[in-house]
């Protein structure tokens, strides 16, 4: 299914690519920000799904939507706008458009109103293919990570975003890889374009976002219904892999803490340099969801093929400053004659995490950086 968005707010493309990809993993999603570029795709893109704002820097969505009609007479329309009156919904109404959004919307109302477009099943129904062309093309497109969010619990919250602070939201995903990625790469988007200057940690995504924006992302994560861990031997990998996670996490902010160096960077990049296996997991779901079956031994080949180019593939996609892909690069690799404290820290606390704690690397590395095992490590 290849579906069109056309909408100038980069934020808002975001969240509708993430509720798109969550209900229709197959889908192929085109974002574009003028309608000139719209346009200019729409005889290669043949859209089976069009969403489109209506005020445009350079137009209104209606020119696109009559070119579309054009086309294809049948094919669904959403649009969105930020004024909605009795002219707009009779001219929307003239192009059969089959459904009207006000802006802004909230994650679970766009949704259900995308849901009433187009059936799940309808949609994610196609030719099978095999585990390694799936892992090839989730290697070329858009990759989302399995995340453990109850929707309600996020609904709950975003009722309640007037008394939520900053610091509040920082707490509550601070052990949510998927969480830390997401916000990242929808706040790296807007940073750049507004000072150049990107985020490095959790905290700044939430606070350049703000609350609500941040709660809406974090909503279309829980909804995904096609990239969660349903199949028990990967749910029980994915804990796994997240919790190796976040002990990396900890232990590093820990050590960055006390040589002074940026413990906040230091926690994030322990967070995320696991995203490659999730990734592979995530796929391994898709893959067993269209009726594929996969054994303990496919899992663990895929893992050791698929994690690093997919994992060095969504730090691209995503935006990670090149500082934060650095640092989780020497969690597992140290460059030659690296003399920057913070990447030592980093391979050395996933060395003791790993059980080499006594090894001569970890020994070497605790020495460079003033520390043995029983300081480095938290009290018990």
């Amino acid at each position: 299914m290849n579906v069109m968005i056309l909408d100038a707010d980069v934020l808002v493309a975001e969240l509708l690519e993430a509720l798109i990809s969550g209900l229709f993993s197959r889908a192929q999603i085109r974002s574009y920000r003028s309608l000139a570029e719209a346009r200019n795709a729409l005889p290669v893109v043949r859209p089976d799904l069009v969403i489109c704002d209506w005020d445009l820097p350079d137009g209104r969505g209606l020119d696109l939507v009559r070119e579309v009609r054009r086309q294809d007479r049948e094919v669904p329309v959403l649009m969105v706008s930020e004024k909605v009156d009795r002219e707009r919904v009779l001219a929307a109404g003239r192009l059969q458009i089959q459904a009207f959004m006000p802006k802004p919307f909230t994650a679970n109302a766009m949704q259900e109103k995308l849901k009433s477009l187009l059936p799940t099943a309808a949609v994610n129904d196609g030719p099978h293919m095999s585990f390694e062309v799936m892992l090839r093309r989730a290697h070329d497109t858009q990759i989302y990570l399995p995340a453990e969010l109850d929707p309600a619990q996020v609904m709950a919250m975003l009722e309640n975003a007037g008394e939520l602070s900053v610091g509040d939201l920082a707490e509550a995903w601070k052990g949510q890889p998927a969480v830390t990625a997401r916000l990242l790469d929808v706040a790296n988007t807007s940073a750049l374009r507004r000072s150049g200057e990107p985020c490095h940690s959790l905290r700044d995504a939430i606070r350049l976002l703000g609350i609500r924006m941040c709660l809406n992302q974090v909503l279309a994560l829980a909804l995904d219904i096609s990239h969660r861990l349903s199949d028990p031997v990967l749910k029980e990998r994915g804990r796994h892999e997240v919790a190796k996670s976040t002990e990396l996490a900890s232990l590093a902010s820990l050590m960055g803490k006390k040589l002074g160096v940026d413990a906040t960077l230091c926690y994030t990049a322990g967070l995320l340099h696991r995203i490659g296996e999730l990734a592979v997991l995530s796929t391994a779901q898709q893959y067993i969801d269209s009726g594929g079956a996969l054994d303990d031994d496919d899992i663990e080949r895929a893992l050791h093929e698929w994690s690093g180019p997919l994992g060095n593939v969504l730090k691209v996609a995503w935006r990670l400053p090149l500082p934060l892909r650095n640092l989780i690069g020497a969690v597992y690799m140290l460059p030659r004659g690296s003399g920057k404290q913070i990447k030592v820290v980093m391979r050395a606390a996933w060395l003791m995490c790993n059980d080499m704690e006594e090894s001569e690397e970890c020994q070497r590395l605790l020495g460079r950086l003033g520390l043995d095992g029983a300081s480095a490590r938290p009290p018990v």
